[in-house]
């Protein structure tokens, strides 16, 4: 509502805003108010990626040092998947065997899981969050190698697994992948 004022000289004075005054304030209000907003949002996607590599991080390390542990410690490579290369039997000094497994059910949903099955029946989950390392071209790496009759190679790709509906199916962002040599110190001779 505009009001009218009669200054000295008698001419009519305005006062309040012009519809273009409003509309220009708007814009301007949309505008910052978009740029804040957006910035808000990318904050809260970088948190989230930030914190998905930190737990891909954070259990290739934790992996990758309990495998070494169990294959540095072993005595012999007993058996080997050598076709898929998703399990390796070793031998300890003690005479006891283990047998070390990747299994995935489900790619889809990243929850692949190592395991350590001790002859004594005891069994141990080494990692989960993985899944095996795939090329450009679709080729598979196997998770065990034999690279020597004393040597193994590793590889598998560590991420956080996805919602149990499959959502967020791309974990190119975060994923983590871990290759690494170990050779056996407890050689039989």
């Amino acid at each position: 509502m505009k009001t009218f004022q009669h200054n000295k000289g008698g001419r009519v004075a305005k006062a309040g805003f012009t519809i273009i005054e409003v509309l220009i304030a708007a814009s301007i209000s949309t505008v910052v108010l978009t740029i804040v907003m957006e910035t808000f949002i990318w904050n809260a996607k970088m948190a989230s990626l930030s914190a998905k590599t930190a737990w891909s991080q954070n259990e290739a390390m934790r992996t990758s040092d309990k495998l070494m542990m169990y294959i540095r410690n072993a005595s012999k490579i007993v058996a080997i998947d050598d076709v898929a290369g998703k399990w390796v039997t070793l031998k300890f000094p003690d005479g006891s065997t283990g047998t070390v497994t990747y299994s995935n059910a489900v790619p889809e949903l990243r929850d692949g899981q190592m395991f350590m099955r001790r002859t004594n029946a005891t069994q141990t989950l080494v990692a989960r969050g993985l899944t095996a390392i795939q090329d450009s071209g679709g080729f598979t790496t196997p998770v065990f190698l034999k690279t020597r009759d004393n040597a193994l190679r590793i590889a598998y790709r560590v991420s956080q697994p996805a919602a149990s509906d499959g959502r967020d199916a791309n974990d190119d962002d975060y994923a983590v992948c871990v290759r690494f040599g170990a050779c056996l110190r407890n050689v039989e001779q």
